[in-house]
Formats: C-alpha cells, structure tokens, sequence
C-alpha cells in the first residue's frame, strides 16, 4: 500500500493519490491567480457579486487586444537608431498610455457580455 502521510482522507479512500492540492502530497501546486469582481444584474433584476480568476496567460489574453489600440510614433532620430539595428526605450508618456489601455482592459472586461 502507498504511504499517505501527507495525504487527505480522500488519498487514503481511494488507495491511491488524487493529487489535489491541499489534499494530496504528490499534488503540485496550482498557478498563481489574481481574482476580479464583477457586479452582474440576475433576470429578477437583483445585484449579485461575481469574481473572475485570472493566470498570467489569462491576463494576457485581455491586455493583448487592447495594446494593438496604442500607436506609438517614431521620429526621424529614432527611425535613424532603428535602421542602424539599435533598440529604443519607450517614454514615460508611451508607458503611461501602454498601462492605461492594459487597465481599461481589465476594468472593462465584461462590458462586452
């Protein structure tokens, strides 16, 4: 029989690992997330809070889109550094407009439902 000193009830039932986190010595550890509210309106037109957990990927798949939204242009010093095979740091401002668009994605993830 295996050794489930590290396991849950639900490991020692079975006779086997069920690798769920928590439960299970074997189990490896989830993703990290980060968890958002929402507000949604039922079909009784009661208010419910409802949350949204993201992964990094998860998050990623919502600021992507909205990146494509910032334009970001060269001048002809820049235009100059490219062609010559360097790399440019963005300003504050190009920054700035980079994590708004990211945020705005983020808040307005449900507007679209």
């Amino acid at each position: 029989m295996s050794d489930f000193d590290g396991c849950h009830l639900s490991c020692r039932k079975a006779g086997k690992h069920t690798y769920t986190w928590t439960r299970c010595e074997l189990a490896s550890p989830p993703p990290p997330t980060v968890s958002m509210t929402h507000i949604t309106t039922e079909d009784d037109g009661s208010s419910h809070i409802k949350f949204d957990t993201y992964t990094v990927e998860g998050l990623a798949d919502l600021i992507e889109p909205a990146l494509k939204n910032v334009k970001v242009t060269f001048g002809p010093n820049s235009i100059a550094l490219l062609e010559k095979g360097n790399t440019l740091r963005l300003s504050g401002g190009e920054l700035r407009a980079l994590a708004l668009e990211a945020a705005h994605a983020i808040i307005h993830r449900k507007d679209s439902l």
